[in-house]
């Protein structure tokens, strides 16, 4: 099958003649080619540098628009002393300046509700702590176990009286 192929190929290629005039206009193009591929490489090249020229001078007019905005403000005596005040801490005669140096940002408000009976719990605190200290120390059961041994096991709080309070 491969031989065959080749064959076929082979008859194609040698069937296909040239004259001379074709090989001259083949020449004739691959020379124009040659010729003309170094004037439109410096072509390419060239309109290259020229669109980065513009975007350097559109760059340099945005600049020089800017400061010409800026120097039409300092014509406006408004300005100036709005300047003055801020950058050089002018006043003018009859006015007080404050001036704020570190201003501390204040926190926002949470939302916490506090109830107006105070709450006393009837144990003592030490003993409490003393004793869920040795019990954390000497027992055998799991966590999950006094997880659920602790849910539950403390007394309601019950509001204090404000008159105890006073009498001590």
């Amino acid at each position: 099958m491969a031989k065959r192929w080749t064959e076929d190929v082979g008859a194609w290629a040698s069937s296909l003649r040239f004259s001379g005039f074709t090989i001259l206009i083949v020449a004739l193009v691959i020379a124009g080619a040659l010729i003309l591929s170094p004037t439109l490489t410096t072509f390419v090249q060239q309109q290259r540098e020229i669109t980065e020229l513009r975007e350097s001078v559109q760059l340099h007019r945005d600049a020089v628009n800017e400061i010409d905005a800026e120097r039409e403000k300092w014509k406006d005596p408004t300005y100036i002393r709005s300047q003055a005040r801020d950058r050089l801490f002018y006043v003018l005669p009859g006015e007080t300046q404050l001036s704020v140096i570190d201003d501390a940002e204040i926190p926002e408000d949470v939302a916490e509700t506090t109830e107006a009976e105070l709450t006393q719990i009837d144990r003592d605190w030490v003993s409490s702590l003393a004793g869920s200290l040795i019990a954390a120390g000497t027992t055998d059961a799991g966590p999950e176990e006094l997880t659920r041994a602790g849910l539950g096991d403390d007394p309601p709080a019950e509001p204090a009286d404000p008159s105890e309070e006073e009498a001590e």
